[in-house]
């Protein structure tokens, strides 16, 4: 009993000190997640022609949304989205820039700093210029990407008619990329430059160096990285809306589209709560994922 009220009297000012943080993180995360899985629960709408109140209907709208034929596709479009734009291309480019930069500087390139105020313009950019930056690139008939390949003798490609998924997380990789390459690079420069030393000695070579001694040192920045990028990832989609709409065939239609098509286009705000709290749910697993990833291998 002594034990446990020491250890709580001891332990005080940790808790008082981080309680300020605990606070800003209940009011603006936890507060409208709650309000959110409350929303999803009523019929609440923008307008409302009957002239009714909102009403408490339960779980209907995930009976409703269950219902839709095209909803697993919709989930589907969103988890091949953000494994290509979060995982593979924003943190995965973002390891890679990093290295190259870090590497750069170190020999002392002048060029390094230019290519890294490129990639910060494109992380600045709205969401809004990207999505006309790159819907004049994959334009079919006068973009800048079928003209370059006419002048090569190449067919043009119709990206946004064909492979309109890969279209959108290209754009969005080129807008994202640069949040995890300042992260990353800022990482390694806490890496010791003794343990490369030592495997330079053992022999070991680029590839190696980089597998046993950069990434297990980047395991748990790798995972925040990671799941930073899965979080803005899962809730984009001005960038989609502008190049595509979700079209051809709801073939780039994510849920957080979906969500805004049916809460602000369609003025279901119960509906797209609902929407939302699984997009919260797909979150949660992604985190829990990435958690289980980043365990230090005892």
């Amino acid at each position: 009993g002594g034990k446990g009220v020491r250890g709580v009297t001891t332990n005080t000012p940790y808790v008082l000190a981080t309680l300020p943080a605990a606070i800003i993180l209940a009011l603006f995360f936890l507060a409208p997640a709650l309000w959110a899985v409350y929303i999803s629960l009523t019929d609440k709408a923008l307008l409302r022609l009957d002239g009714g109140s909102t009403q408490f209907i339960g779980l209907d709208n995930y009976r409703a949304l269950a219902d839709i034929a095209d909803f697993r596709k919709f989930v589907w479009n969103t988890v091949v989205f953000v494994a290509g734009s979060a995982v593979v291309g924003q943190t995965g480019l973002g390891l890679a820039l990093a290295l190259l930069l870090h590497h750069a500087t170190g020999r002392g390139y002048r060029l390094s700093s230019l290519a890294y105020a490129a990639v910060l313009v494109a992380w600045i950019s709205p969401p809004v210029f990207a999505g006309s930056v790159w819907g004049g690139i994959f334009e079919y008939r006068h973009g800048l990407l079928n003209t370059a390949l006419g002048k090569v003798g190449l067919g043009p490609v119709d990206m946004l008619g064909q492979y309109p998924m890969l279209s959108v997380i290209i754009a969005d990789v080129w807008r994202g990329t640069a949040f995890a390459m300042v992260i990353f690079l800022g990482a390694l420069q806490t890496v010791p430059r003794t343990i490369y030393e030592a495997a330079r000695v053992d022999g070991a070579g680029i590839w190696h160096r980089f597998w046993d001694q950069t990434l297990p040192s980047l395991r748990h920045v790798v995972a925040l990285v990671l799941l930073t990028t899965t979080l803005v990832t899962m809730g984009s989609f001005l960038l989609i809306l502008i190049l595509t709409n979700g079209d051809p065939g709801y073939q780039t239609e994510t849920i957080a589209l979906f969500a805004f098509h049916r809460a602000f286009g369609q003025y279901e705000i119960g509906f797209g709560a609902a929407i939302s709290v699984v997009m919260l749910a797909m979150n949660l697993l992604f985190a829990a994922l990435y958690l289980r990833l980043a365990r230090v291998k005892s």
